[in-house]
């Protein structure tokens, strides 16, 4: 048997083809980005979205798209081997990357704590990093293990600052990550992932604790989102709030288990 292999893309429906292992990579999912660092493959990174900045060697990497849209000459100058996406709100770009001949393989959005395992075993094997990737995954797992049923059972409102209020509902990471902990996400009923909540609503499933997490944990984006609190008639929420260092819980990545999990339990464990 050769060194050429092939995996399964549920979003492409089809096989990706590999020689060898990719050693061009661009990254367009902050997640895989994080991974590929992790898996010890972040030399193998060429550029990343703009919002790949974990870890911090991920900083100093060239950045030439975002979500939505890519720097296409200089993506033609990288000829990468290989393009990694996301499914969801990358799915147009995914089109367009493929439509211009370039080898790309979309991981999917995780809607579980464990997706995100899943998601590292994904990468490994697209990497053809079979050992250190089950490494990863065990490690992971042993975290969530660690941290299952710790917290109070507390109602918990999740708020993300993305030009407006967004929260979260069943089929998110966020929920299934405040569930495993031992807590009750308020909008865990909602079978939508992120959506605006009316307030009204916040009010009636009384939340006993509150998780703000503004773009960037500075003090006028605090504050917006304290004034947006108030101007809603939700102050009252105020004395029940925690705020994220923005970009934190949203984050799909390995992290989220490594440093985000820990953060929840602390903040529903008081």
């Amino acid at each position: 048997m050769g060194s050429s292999y092939e995996v399964y893309n549920p979003f492409l429906d089809s096989y990706v083809k590999f020689d060898e292992p990719p050693r061009r990579i661009v990254s367009l999912n902050p997640a895989v980005t994080e991974t590929l660092f992790m898996l010890g493959l972040g030399d193998k990174v060429v550029a990343t979205d703009a919002f790949s900045y974990r870890p911090e060697e991920a900083k100093r990497l060239p950045k030439i798209g975002s979500y939505t849209h890519v720097i296409w000459d200089e993506l033609a100058e990288l000829k990468p081997d290989l393009i990694f996406t996301t499914t969801g709100a990358q799915k147009d770009l995914t089109r367009q990357l493929l439509q211009k001949g370039y080898k790309v393989f979309p991981v999917p959005v995780p809607i579980t704590v464990h997706d995100i395992v899943s998601g590292v075993l994904v990468v490994a094997t697209v990497m053809n990093a079979f050992e250190i990737g089950r490494e990863l995954e065990l490690s992971l797992v042993q975290k969530i293990t660690e941290f299952k049923g710790r917290a109070k059972r507390k109602r918990v409102y999740v708020e993300f600052d993305l030009g407006g209020p967004i929260t979260v509902g069943y089929p998110t990471h966020v929920s299934d990550g405040i569930r495993l902990l031992g807590a009750i996400n308020v909008f865990d009923d909602v079978p939508i992932a992120y959506f605006t909540p009316k307030d009204s609503e916040i009010a009636a499933r009384d939340p006993e604790v509150v998780v703000l997490e503004p773009k960037r944990l500075v003090e006028h984006e605090v504050q917006r989102m304290k004034s947006s609190l108030e101007r809603r008639g939700l102050s009252v929420l105020l004395g029940k709030a925690h705020f994220t260092r923005g970009d934190f819980l949203a984050h799909t990545g390995p992290s989220f288990i490594t440093d985000a999990l820990p953060w929840l339990l602390s903040v529903l464990s008081a």
